[in-house]
């Protein structure tokens, strides 16, 4: 499960503005079918086969340059698909580098209207997405604090709506609808040692979660592999059939993990439950 904190959470879970402990303040969490324009939500109209690649969206995104963004849905430069840092911002478009090392990003192909991006630096309160929510938000209830994780029962949202659902953003309902978490069912893998076309293992940081054989793997790089086993968590690298070019050290990639169930479109009418990691719940690990 892939936990971003918007950086209202941070700054606020720092100052401890927000109380996440049993009893403490009441948290909820929307279901986000990102298929508007509004907030901090962009729809992208074009991308570049360039590096880095540049994305234009729809209208004025409001986005700036250090900002931290998130996109997925964008289809032929699926390169762009991922959690970025922008390199260069203004009016409808924005560059891409990559979140920890600010290297460039690569296009793997010339990207039409289709995807959304997010900037979770700059979205602080509900409003700032709310014109994607889909159904009735859910209440979080038994929270726990054990050291850094976070935890919560399971929780139902009710009502849906049947709209494709993206993604998931917990925000507190007591402190002004503060926005905590950004959830899309990606882990980023970051490259630890360059893999060259003839390599069928690539070295990446310890993984997190599981990831299903047979995932296509898209690099910032815009090189791609696809997986020939299961990854495992903890695991610290990737088997893959040969690759097209080289993936580079530091290069990463935002893929989805085992069991997470997003995207998907819920039943009109239908409710739809999320049951944090099995074991000890960890809904977020700050």
């Amino acid at each position: 499960m892939s936990n971003i904190l918007f950086k209202t959470g941070k700054q606020n879970l720092g100052s401890k503005l927000l109380n996440l402990a049993s009893g403490g303040d009441t948290l909820k969490s929307t279901l986000l079918n990102m298929s508007t324009a509004g907030g901090k939500i962009a729809l992208i109209s074009s991308s570049t086969n360039a590096s880095p690649i540049v994305v234009t969206t729809t209208g004025a995104h409001g986005y700036n340059t250090g900002d931290i963004v998130v996109i997925a849905g964008h289809t032929t430069n699926t390169a762009a698909n991922g959690t970025w840092r922008i390199a260069a911002a203004s009016g409808s478009v924005f560059s891409l580098t990559t979140l920890l090392d600010s290297v460039n990003s690569t296009g793997n192909g010339v990207g039409a209207t289709t995807g959304w991006c997010i900037d979770i630096t700059t979205a602080a309160v509900l409003s700032d997405i709310s014109a994607n929510t889909n159904g009735t938000d859910a209440t979080l209830s038994s929270q726990t604090m054990t050291g850094d994780v976070f935890n919560a029962a399971a929780w139902t949202y009710t009502s849906l709506s049947a709209t494709q659902v993206s993604a998931l953003a917990i925000y507190d309902n007591t402190a002004s609808n503060d926005l905590i978490a950004f959830i899309d069912g990606r882990i980023q893998v970051y490259v630890i040692t360059q893999a060259v076309a003839t390599n069928t293992s690539i070295a990446v940081a310890r993984l997190p979660a599981i990831i299903p054989n047979g995932t296509v793997v898209v690099f910032s790089n815009g090189q791609s592999a696809t997986l020939t086993a299961q990854a495992n968590v903890g695991d610290t690298s990737l088997t893959v059939s040969s690759l097209g070019g080289t993936v580079t050290r530091q290069a990463t990639a935002d893929v989805y993990t085992q069991g997470i169930g997003l995207p998907m479109t819920p039943g009109a009418g239908g409710s739809l439950q999320f049951t944090p990691d099995s074991g000890v719940n960890k809904v977020l690990v700050i």
